[in-house]
């Protein structure tokens, strides 16, 4: 089996070495990016199997490079990661292609259910 490759977007430098840590644990591949732009560079030079974003980035809002993402590779799972949900975007992430949506603070279980869920063949 290939190996599995995540990229995690996020612009807090500890939620990025706690996610890459626990995805790691698991065998996974992790890049990680603090900001949209460095995000897109990322996926436009590798293969991601799944992309985690943040919804509030430094940069660009998170449902904006999520479309941007799914532009560049519509095959990749996109799980929004956000700790302060509107409606509007929960409404703009579906529209976007989001796959699933997970709230912060979550637990390194929840977090590798999470990508788990969004990897196995329904």
């Amino acid at each position: 089996m290939a190996e599995t490759r995540i990229l995690v977007v996020d612009d807090e430098e500890n939620i990025l070495t706690i996610f890459r840590l626990a995805l790691e644990s698991r065998g996974y591949k992790v890049d990680t990016a603090g900001t949209a732009a460095e995000a897109l560079e990322k996926a436009r030079s590798a293969t991601y199997q799944v992309c985690l974003l943040d919804i509030n980035l430094p940069d660009m809002h998170g449902t904006e490079l999520l479309k941007l993402m799914h532009q560049i590779d519509p095959s990749m799972k996109k799980l929004m990661v956000t700790g302060d949900w509107s409606p509007r975007d929960v409404e703009l992430a579906r529209k976007n292609g989001a796959d699933e949506f997970v709230a912060k603070p979550l637990s390194k279980a929840d977090l590798i259910a999470a990508v788990e869920s969004v990897l196995t063949p329904t």
